[in-house]
C-alpha cells in the first residue's frame, strides 16, 4: 500500500480553515519565487490533485486501453522535458468521453478527454493543447489565483477543495453543482485575471511547443478549428472551450506569437494517427458502422493516413469476429513493419480470438524481450496468459507492472483478476485494497485490508503492517471526507 502518513498530515494542513505555509522539507522544492508559494506550498499543490484524482476516477468513466494511455503518457513527457514544470511527478488520466476537452489540475494532474483525438486532426495540434495545460502548471495558475482570491476575501479554495471532498464522499451531483456553483462565484469576481492566465498559457506553450521540436502554429491552428466547429454547427461549444475561452483576438495574439519561429515542416508520430483510429472506435457504438466507413476511406481517399486506416478496419472487423477479413487487413502493415508493437498488438488479439494462444503469446513474449517495460506489450501478454490458464504466469507478469506503475488502477485490477484465478486469496485482497484506494473508495480499501488480515497465518510482521496501513487510511478518510 502506499505510504499514507505524510499524505495525512498535508491533508490535515489542507482542510484545515487556513492554509500554513511550506514547512521545512517543502522548502527543498522549487518554486516560482512569488507570494502563490506561502498561500499554496508546491507540496500542498500535489497531495491535493492527488485526492481530487481519486474523486475523480470514483465518479467519471476512463480510459483503460493501455496503447492509448502509454502514447499520452509519452507525448506528455516529451512535452514536460522542455517545459518550465518544476515538480514533474505527474498522473495522466484519459477520460472515456467524445467531449473536447483537457485539464490540469494542481499538483501535476493532466487530464485528457478521449474526444481530443477525434478533434485533433493531427498530432501538433493535440500536443498544442497539452503543452497550454502544462503551461498552466508551470505557472502555477492555481496558486496564483488562490492568492487573487485571498486579496478579494473570495474563499476560493475552501469553496473548490469542500466540492471535490462532497464529491469524494458520494455526494455526486450536489459536489459537482457545488463545485459548478463556487467556481462561477469566483469566475465573476475575476473574469480578467482569469484572461491572463490564459494568454500567458498560450505563450508558454507555443514556446514550449518550439522547445519540444514541435509546430508552434499548431495551437492557432486548433483555437482557429474548435471555433469553425461550433460557430455554424449550432451545437453547446466543446467543455474546453467553456473554460478556456477563444476569441478571435486571442487567436490573433497566438497566430502572432507562433509566427515568430521559423517555419519548417513538422513530421507527426505515426502512432498518433493509430490512437486517433482507436478513439473513433472506442465511440463507436456499432463495429458495423466502423467497417463501412474504413472500407469508404480506403476505396475514396481520406485526410488520416491510408495506414490508419487500414489499421482501424482491422480493429472494427476484429471487434465484430470477423477474424479472416481482419488478418487478411492487417498483413499488408505487418509486411512493411514487423516490428510495430501496435500491429504485433492486433495480431495477437486476432490470434487469442481464434484460440492460437501459443502464437500469440511467443509474438509478444519476444516483443517484451526487447521492450521489458512496455505497458501494452505486458499487459496483452497477461491477458493471453490468463486466457491459457497460465494464471501464475500471468500473476507475475502483472506484479512486476505494478511494481513498475504502483499508481495505474488499471493494473492493480487486473492482477486481482489474476491472483483470484491462481487461488492467491492473499494476493487477491492486498491488490483490490491498492485498486480501491486509487478509485477513491475508502471503505471498500480497508475491507479488503481486513480480509487480508484473516488469510495471514503466522507473519506477525506482515499483520503488524496491514493493522498500520488500516489505521492510516481510516485517518486519511476521516481528513479528507473520502
Amino acid at each position: 500500500m502506499p505510504k499514507f502518513t505524510n499524505m495525512v498530515a498535508l491533508c490535515s494542513v489542507l482542510c484545515s480553515s487556513s492554509l500554513a505555509p511550506a514547512n521545512a522539507q517543502e522548502q527543498t522544492l522549487p518554486s516560482l519565487g512569488d507570494s502563490s508559494s506561502a498561500i499554496v506550498s508546491t507540496q500542498q499543490e500535489y497531495y491535493l490533485g492527488r485526492a481530487w484524482l481519486q474523486a475523480l476516477r470514483r465518479q467519471a468513466p476512463t480510459i483503460d486501453d493501455p496503447e492509448m494511455k502509454e502514447y499520452a503518457e509519452n507525448l506528455i513527457y516529451r512535452l514536460l522535458e522542455t517545459s518550465q514544470v518544476k515538480d514533474r511527478r505527474l498522473e495522466v488520466v484519459i477520460l472515456n468521453s467524445p467531449e473536447l476537452n483537457a485539464f490540469a489540475v494542481p499538483g501535476g494532474i493532466v487530464g485528457i478527454n478521449s474526444g481530443l483525438f477525434l478533434y485533433a486532426a493531427n498530432e501538433q495540434q493535440f500536443a498544442s493543447v497539452l503543452a497550454h495545460e502544462l503551461a498552466h502548471l508551470s505557472q502555477r495558475h492555481f496558486a496564483r489565483n488562490v492568492e487573487e482570491a485571498e486579496r478579494n476575501r473570495i474563499p476560493s479554495l475552501a469553496a473548490t477543495l469542500g466540492s471535490v471532498l462532497l464529491i469524494a464522499a458520494g455526494g455526486g451531483d450536489a459536489g459537482l453543482a457545488a463545485l459548478a456553483t463556487s467556481q462561477a462565484a469566483i469566475q465573476s469576481q475575476r473574469m480578467k485575471f482569469s484572461r491572463q492566465n490564459e494568454r500567458e498559457a498560450d505563450n508558454v506553450g507555443i514556446q514550449n511547443m518550439a522547445r519540444a521540436d514541435m509546430d508552434p502554429r499548431a495551437m492557432p491552428e486548433m483555437f482557429e478549428a474548435m471555433n469553425r466547429a461550433t460557430r455554424f454547427s449550432g451545437q453547446r461549444p466543446p467543455e474546453f472551450l467553456s473554460t478556456h475561452p477563444v476569441t478571435e483576438n486571442r487567436i490573433a495574439e497566438s497566430r502572432a506569437r507562433a509566427e515568430q519561429y521559423p517555419l519548417k515542416h513538422f513530421t507527426d508520430n505515426p502512432t498518433y494517427h493509430l490512437m486517433r483510429v482507436k478513439a473513433q472506435i472506442n465511440h463507436s457504438r456499432d463495429p458495423r458502422k466502423a467497417i463501412n466507413r474504413y472500407k469508404a476511406e480506403l476505396e475514396n481517399g481520406s485526410s488520416t493516413p491510408e495506414f490508419a486506416v487500414r489499421y482501424g478496419l482491422a480493429l472494427s472487423l476484429t471487434k465484430a469476429q470477423k477474424l479472416d477479413q481482419a488478418q487478411q487487413t492487417l498483413a499488408p502493415l505487418i509486411k512493411a513493419e514487423p516490428d510495430n508493437l501496435h500491429y504485433m498488438i492486433a495480431q495477437s488479439q486476432i490470434d487469442s480470438k481464434r484460440g492460437h494462444y501459443k502464437a500469440a503469446g511467443k509474438r509478444l513474449r519476444d516483443a517484451l524481450e526487447f521492450s521489458p517495460d512496455n505497458l501494452p506489450l505486458a499487459m496483452n501478454y497477461a491477458d493471453i496468459l490468463l486466457a491459457e490458464r497460465k494464471y501464475k504466469e500471468g500473476e507475475r507478469i502483472l506484479t512486476q507492472l505494478a511494481n513498475k506503475r504502483p499508481n495505474d488502477p488499471d493494473v492493480w485490477y487486473i492482477l486481482a483478476e489474476a491472483r483470484g484465478l491462481a487461488k492467491d486469496i492473499l494476493g487477491v485482497h492486498l491488490a483490490r485494497a491498492e485498486f480501491f484506494y486509487l478509485t477513491g473508495d475508502m471503505d471498500q480499501a480497508i475491507k479488503h485490508l481486513e480480509y487480508a488480515q484473516t488469510q495471514i497465518k503466522g507473519n506477525f510482521a506482515l499483520s503488524a503492517k496491514i493493522e498500520q496501513q488500516i489505521k492510516d487510511l481510516r485517518t486519511y478518510q476521516q481528513n479528507m471526507g473520502f
